[in-house]
């Protein structure tokens, strides 16, 4: 299947999305990824895509967290990916994390939807009144570097490199959100 970026739609998780997003999050946990913020326990899904959309928002946030939201790329009805978006920037998140992170289904790799769905993010933040994204990757993620700097993004020059609460060395990129001044 071939995947056209100008064919996606980006768009926050409703009701009909549960088995999808549920097998996509199977799918990316053998990458180590979460592909969502949701353990089941206890909520449903419903009450789950409420409270992404409450975070939008910024309404009934944990302790210690930002507004953010949570977009899904979709292909011709199928989720290929999804993007989060943090509207503003916490101690933790400006170290590792910063304002984007996206993941790609693996069928859909390679076919520029992370480019897009970083785009998608940065214009979010733009709308948002923020001028510039900080966005982290894995240093030995070959893919994702090439996305941030498609996108603009340049290593930071100040503190190009920090260890994850993992201890995983992550490279460090600014990107200009394109946002008018």
């Amino acid at each position: 299947m071939m995947i056209r970026s100008e064919d996606l739609d980006f768009r926050e998780l409703n009701s009909a999305d549960e088995q999808q997003a549920l097998d996509a999050h199977q799918e990316l946990l053998a990458d180590d990824f979460h592909f969502l913020f949701w353990t089941s326990k206890g909520e449903s899904w419903d009450e789950y895509t409420y409270r992404m959309l409450s975070w939008r928002r910024g309404e009934h946030l944990p302790e210690g967290w930002v507004r953010s939201g949570f977009f899904v790329a979709v292909d011709h009805g199928h989720i290929v990916g999804r993007v989060s978006v943090r509207y503003e920037l916490n101690e933790s998140l400006g170290h590792v994390g910063g304002h984007i992170g996206y993941g790609v289904l693996p069928e859909a790799r390679r076919q520029g939807v992370a480019a897009a769905l970083c785009r998608f993010g940065l214009q979010e933040l733009a709308a948002a009144g923020v001028d510039r994204a900080l966005i982290t990757c894995n240093a030995d993620n070959e893919g994702s570097k090439a996305t941030i700097i498609a996108c603009g993004g340049v290593l930071d020059a100040q503190l190009p490199t920090v260890r994850n609460a993992e201890g995983v060395e992550e490279l460090r990129f600014w990107v200009p959100t394109g946002r008018a001044s």
